[in-house]
C-alpha cells in the first residue's frame, strides 16, 4: 500500500511539472514574439511618418563645405514674409545660399532623418522670442548651393502678438546664419460701418530697395514693391479693395537718356491690394525704343533711375555705377565689403539691388 501511494505521488508530481513546463514555454513563446517584434528594424518611412522621425544625434554641419557665408536671398525674403491686412504674419518659402550639405563626419545631410535638427527659424517681437518653426530643406538647386526653406503652416497671429519690431533668425543646425528685421504697425478705420476696422501693415526693405534682374532670356527687368493704405480706395464700390496704379521709369547714363519702360508711349499698369506689398516690374528698352535692354548694354558710367508713381508727390530715385563693364554692387550686397554676413543682401548672380535715395 505504501508503494502504491509513492507511485501515485510521483505520477502527480510528473504531471504537474509537465504542465508547468508547457505553460512556461507558452509564456516564453509569447514574450519571445513580443521581443522580436520590438527589435525588428524599422522599414523606410512613408511620407506620413517622416515628421515623427528624430535625428539619432545632434546634427553637426561642416561649415567648410563652401567658402562662402550662407545667406537668404533678398528676393525670397520680400515675397516670403507676408503681413496680411487682417492681422496674419506668414513666414513662407525662402531660398538660402551656401547651406552646408555635409556633416563633420563626412556624411551627407539627410533631409528626412535630419529634418528636425537641420533648418529652422526663430521669430522675435521687440526682442522676445515668439515662435520657432522647422522647415524642410530637401529641395536644392545649382549643386546644392541654393536650398529652399519650405513649410506650409508658419503663421503668427498679429492680433495676439501685437505691433512692434519683428526679427526672423535663420538657423542651420545650431548656428544662426542670417537675420531679417521689419516693423509691423496698424491703422484704425474711423468708419463704424466698415467691414475692416483696423489694418495691419509692414515696413522694412520693401520700402527701401529696388532691383534689376537678369532673366534667362538675357533681358534685364527692373522691379520694386508697392502697397496702399486706403481702407476704401474706390468710393463707388466699397467691396473693391485693390487699387489701380500707373508708373513710369526713366534711366539716364551720365545725365543722358538711356532707357525707359518697355513701351515708352504709355505707363506700366499695375494693381495693388490693400495693405499688401505687391511686386511691380517691367522689361526695358533703350531711350530710342529700338532695343531691349540686356546686361551688356550697361557700359561704364554713372546711372540714375527715376520712377514716377501716380499719386506720389516725389519720384523714387536710385543710382549706381558701372565699372569695367560690371554693375558695381552696393556695399551691403558686395561680399568683399559687407562685414556682417548675417545681414548680407544676397542677390545670387542675377539680382542687382539699389537703395532708395
Amino acid at each position: 500500500m505504501k508503494n502504491v501511494k509513492q507511485i501515485l505521488g510521483l505520477t502527480i508530481l510528473i504531471l504537474f511539472a509537465a504542465t508547468s513546463n508547457a505553460q512556461l514555454k507558452g509564456l516564453g513563446s509569447k514574450l519571445g514574439k513580443a521581443a522580436i517584434k520590438d527589435e525588428t528594424p524599422v522599414a523606410s518611412p512613408s511620407n506620413k511618418e517622416t515628421s515623427a522621425i528624430k535625428p539619432s544625434k545632434k546634427l553637426e554641419l561642416d561649415w567648410n563645405t563652401f567658402n562662402m557665408a550662407p545667406a537668404i536671398t533678398m528676393s525670397s525674403l520680400l515675397y516670403g514674409t507676408q503681413v496680411s491686412n487682417s492681422g496674419n504674419l506668414r513666414l513662407n518659402t525662402y531660398t538660402a545660399s551656401f547651406i552646408p550639405f555635409k556633416k563633420t563626419d563626412g556624411s551627407m545631410v539627410n533631409s528626412v532623418y535630419d529634418k528636425d535638427g537641420f533648418l529652422k527659424i526663430k521669430t522675435y517681437k521687440d526682442g522676445a522670442l515668439i515662435k520657432e518653426f522647422i522647415y524642410d530643406g530637401g529641395t536644392t538647386f545649382d549643386d546644392n548651393k541654393l536650398r529652399k526653406f519650405i513649410s506650409e503652416t508658419c503663421d503668427i497671429s498679429l492680433k495676439e502678438t501685437g505691433t512692434g519690431m519683428y526679427r526672423i533668425d535663420f538657423y542651420a543646425a545650431d548656428k544662426m546664419f542670417y537675420t531679417f528685421d521689419f516693423e509691423v504697425y496698424k491703422l484704425a478705420n474711423n468708419d463704424p460701418y466698415a467691414k475692416l476696422n483696423e489694418m495691419y501693415l509692414s515696413r522694412g526693405p520693401w520700402n527701401k530697395y529696388a532691383w534689376m534682374e537678369q532673366q534667362k532670356s538675357g533681358n534685364m527687368v527692373f522691379g520694386f514693391y508697392l502697397n496702399h493704405e486706403e481702407f476704401q480706395p474706390n468710393a463707388a464700390d466699397p467691396n473693391k479693395t485693390a487699387k489701380d496704379v500707373n508708373w513710369t521709369i526713366n534711366i539716364t547714363k551720365d545725365d543722358k537718356p538711356f532707357a525707359t519702360q518697355y513701351d515708352s508711349r504709355k505707363p506700366v499698369k499695375g494693381k495693388v491690394e490693400r495693405g499688401v506689398w505687391t511686386e511691380m516690374s517691367t522689361a526695358m528698352k533703350t531711350a530710342d525704343g529700338l532695343k531691349v535692354i540686356q546686361l551688356p548694354d550697361f557700359t561704364d558710367g554713372a546711372y540714375k533711375v527715376e520712377v514716377k508713381v501716380d499719386g506720389e508727390v516725389k519720384s523714387r530715385i536710385y543710382t549706381f555705377n558701372v565699372a569695367n563693364n560690371k554693375i558695381v554692387l552696393m556695399n551691403e550686397q558686395d561680399r568683399s565689403k559687407n562685414t556682417d554676413s548675417t545681414k548680407l543682401i544676397e542677390g545670387w548672380n542675377n539680382f542687382y539691388w539699389f537703395k532708395l535715395q
